[in-house]
């Protein structure tokens, strides 16, 4: 019985050695995470190292409509596009208060969908940034809020937290730089201009506080919040319903080109595919941004 105890001393001393081991290592290579336009990379320059007058958040949607070079070379702002594919209001907000640690933007551009007010990437929009737990004020302050007992639990773990980490690490690693500022262009033409409608959509609380936290956010920074919904011919009546009564109660300037007749009339011209815009469609969207935000000042 002696034995199985010193054995199990053993192993347990080996594993928490590792652990250990595996966040020196890993957050080291975290901090020197370079900047090549990946998932994980951009969400770490956003949340640890860029700074901008302009700060551009949402899903793909924004990370594919918004450029911030045209931006600054209007308007003189700088500019950096945060939007993240698959990721909803919580993590938005985790990278306002981010960039807040560093510097105040002037303008924040929201770009909103459905999916970013749903419990459709609740969980997903943490745990893609699970590797900068505790080391990331806002994001630790989330999960200790909002997470489970049983992930914040498992994020004690360097290796729970830093698992899968080692192949984006290394792939960033391999990449050149990129230069976009967040920004991803696309350059394909839609083929099935087929409008689709969908019926289901049920907020998430959790989401929708989040959402509240950034008009929060930005009303006591002094930061004009400029909420957009960008042509898409995947079109959510309830949602657009649901979002203009939100954003008139609470005081916020909301563009929906949502359903836009120009867009919708070059569905073939200004299309990559049915929720995102092309390089041509985007610039033209970004002109609206310009003006929205010279008209702010």
């Amino acid at each position: 019985m002696k034995k199985v105890i010193i054995n199990i001393i053993i192993t347990l001393g080996i594993v928490v050695a590792c652990d250990i081991i595996v966040g020196l290592v890993g957050d080291k290579l975290l901090k020197s995470t370079p900047d090549v336009g990946t998932l994980q990379a951009d969400a770490y320059q956003a949340i640890f190292k860029k700074k901008a007058d302009v700060l551009i958040l949402g899903s793909s949607r924004a990370r594919h409509t918004y450029n911030p070079q045209i931006i600054a070379d209007s308007t003189g702002l700088t500019a950096y596009n945060a939007g993240i594919d698959g990721h909803g209001m919580n993590y938005a907000l985790i990278v306002l208060q981010s960039f807040l640690e560093r510097c105040k933007p002037q303008v924040v551009v929201l770009d909103a969908c459905a999916a970013m007010v749903t419990d459709e990437w609740l969980n997903n929009s943490i745990d893609d940034v699970k590797y900068f737990y505790g080391l990331n004020v806002p994001l630790t302050n989330y999960v200790s809020k909002h997470g489970t007992w049983q992930l914040r639990t498992k994020l004690h773990s360097n290796l729970y937290r830093l698992n899968s980490s080692i192949t984006w690490i290394a792939k960033a690693r391999m990449l050149s730089t990129n230069d976009c500022n967040g920004f991803e262009p696309q350059f394909g033409n839609l083929v099935d201009t087929t409008i689709i409608n969908f019926t289901d959509f049920e907020i998430n609380d959790i989401q929708v506080k989040c959402f509240e936290q950034i008009i929060e956010t930005c009303n006591n920074n002094d930061i004009k919040l400029i909420v957009y919904i960008a042509p898409s011919l995947e079109v959510t009546a309830k949602f657009q319903e649901w979002i203009k009564a939100f954003c008139n109660d609470n005081g916020v300037l909301l563009h929906d080109y949502g359903c836009d007749p120009y867009f919708f009339n070059n569905r073939n011209k200004y299309f990559n595919d049915s929720d995102h815009l092309n390089n041509d469609g985007a610039t033209i969207m970004t002109n609206h941004v310009i003006s929205d935000i010279n008209n702010s000042r």
